[in-house]
């Protein structure tokens, strides 16, 4: 077993389809959550209140106490995507170049194999979630310097929190990605499928749940608001921002973080299941 991780973690560094996506979001994280809503402030920090929004509100959301649930709230519409696409790849590339097979031919068994990549891809997620949370806080701290405001910083114990929140909903995204990739046999599928799950069945559901009662439970088992109600509790004041889109809080932090564990433990069993049952050709 100890071959199988050294091998996957290998393979995982190796692939640069795992640096393409982690590089991307680094990006996106600091585009969306930093650098676009500084930019607005400067546009409108001389305007009162109004239909332009609040620039106090806006510049006090981009400010290093503020920086974990700034960098949450952005997985609902970006983070989750991307992870899924992570994980796809991460597996979904066997199917590709036929090569499970050969995996296992070299001895270890399905089950094995599976939670060897599982393994592999909680490993890459980590790595890409603890340098999204670094980088959003170097920039959060740069908005403190250039706005000429004091950088107060989360005490250690909500730090651990948000990185276990990052890890916990980029793990819940990737899990979904390597089930699919998995089930359709195929990188491309998996991560079509996915994107139409969570960038538009999530958010019709987010959207439908108000006038819809109905939906407010399948809502609460969805891992955007999932998201948005982790991003939620680590906010200083206790409510998702509501400059991101898709962003709703519908649970607690206990409950959203045992819906997305839910999907880690489903979506791999599933994995494991199928790959030991089917042909994997």
């Amino acid at each position: 077993m100890i071959g199988v991780l050294r091998a996957e973690l290998l393979s995982a560094c190796k692939r640069p389809g795992v640096w393409v996506v982690g590089g991307a979001w680094t990006g996106l994280a600091v585009a969306f959550g930093t650098v676009v809503p500084y930019v607005v402030w400067l546009a409108i920090r001389n305007r009162r209140a109004g239909a332009s929004g609040d620039p106090e509100k806006l510049i006090e959301g981009l400010l290093p106490d503020r920086f974990l649930a700034g960098t949450v709230d952005l997985y609902p519409m970006f983070g989750s995507a991307l992870m899924l696409i992570l994980g796809a790849v991460l597996v979904g590339g066997e199917y590709r170049w036929g090569t499970w097979g050969t995996l296992l031919v070299q001895g270890p068994g399905r089950t094995s194999a599976v939670l060897g990549k599982a393994v592999a891809a909680a490993a890459a997620v980590l790595c890409v979630s603890v340098l999204v949370l670094v980088v959003s806080a170097g920039a959060s701290a740069l908005v403190a310097g250039l706005t000429g405001r004091s950088a107060q910083w989360p005490d250690a114990a909500t730090l651990l929190a948000g990185v276990g929140a990052v890890w916990l909903i980029s793990m819940a995204a990737a899990s979904l990605g390597i089930v699919l990739s998995v089930l359709l046999r195929s990188t491309g599928a998996a991560i079509g499928v996915g994107l139409l799950w969570l960038l538009a069945v999530e958010n019709l559901v987010s959207g439908l749940a108000g006038p819809l009662s109905a939906l407010k439970t399948l809502q609460e088992v969805l891992i955007g608001p999932s998201a948005g109600s982790l991003a939620a509790a680590l906010d200083p004041t206790g409510r998702p921002s509501a400059s991101v889109p898709g962003v709703v809080s519908v649970s607690g932090p206990l409950a959203a973080s045992t819906v997305l564990a839910a999907y880690v433990v489903v979506c791999l069993g599933l994995s494991s299941m199928l790959v030991s049952r089917r042909d994997v050709a």
